[in-house]
């Protein structure tokens, strides 16, 4: 019965941390997200992994970090307006923030060579 309960265990762990890979980061990596998110005007926020997300275009006005309470991590936070011109605020994960690369739209994560599963290929981008 204990096996079976610690198994119950890890398999949701494994299964809920997919949904949380790269928002607490180390100073150096949210620099280093702040940085090219300045330089990006349209991003696409979309946790693929999850099954109700749908992807949300965000124009980009403001882009910054801050360091969570506990001061060893820190979050990366865009503010800007979505396609309904609808102002917003999210704090990032950035496995699920894609960014054009090209003509394809890629997880940030994986751009800036952060370990993470964004749980879908480079898709087209289409705005």
């Amino acid at each position: 019965m204990k096996k079976t309960i610690l198994l119950f265990v890890l398999l949701c762990t494994a299964f809920f941390s997919r949904a949380d890979q790269l928002q607490a980061l180390t100073q150096a990596q949210a620099e280093k997200a702040v940085g090219y998110l300045k330089k990006e005007p349209i991003v696409i926020l979309w946790c693929s992994c999850c099954d109700s997300e749908t992807p949300k275009k965000i124009t980009v006005n403001e882009v910054f970090y801050k360091k969570y309470p506990d001061g060893k991590y820190y979050s990366v936070v865009l503010k800007g307006r979505d396609e309904s011109g609808k102002e917003v605020e999210e704090y990032l994960d950035l496995a699920y923030v894609f960014v054009k690369k090209g003509k394809k739209a890629k997880s940030l994560g994986k751009v800036l060579k952060f370990e993470c599963d964004p749980c879908t290929q480079p898709f087209e981008w289409s705005i």
